[in-house]
């Protein structure tokens, strides 16, 4: 599941400006940038964690516009929905869904035909 785009950034390295912002689900809420510019081909996931970084990103961010920020919260919905209908398929064939198997599981679990 894609994270959630914040805004736009030129990329420093290859000069994109198709580069999308995002903040790290970690515990320092880092922002980060992907480019993956079809065009230069991208540099790929930058992930700058010291304060200089987040500076950099914070002061050269773009935020999004009305249209993008549409297409983003629509973008964020769908796969919001799709990884709901993979957890309701899991739970209905009675898979143990969010519980993580033990080393020892596969001597104390029937076989599934």
């Amino acid at each position: 599941m894609a994270k959630e785009i914040l805004g736009h950034i030129t990329c420093p390295h290859c000069k994109s400006d198709e580069a999308t912002v995002h903040q790290a689900a970690g515990r320092n809420k880092a922002l980060y940038y992907r480019c993956y510019s079809d065009a230069t081909g991208g540099c790929g996931t930058i992930q700058i964690s010291l304060a200089a970084g987040q500076k950099f990103i914070k002061e050269n961010m773009r935020p999004l516009n009305s249209v993008e920020a549409k297409q983003a919260a629509e973008v964020a919905a769908n796969d919001a929905a799709i990884e709901q209908t993979k957890a309701a398929k899991k739970v209905a064939n009675g898979e143990n869904v969010g519980k993580p198997k033990g080393l020892f599981s596969a001597f104390f679990e029937d076989e599934k035909l």
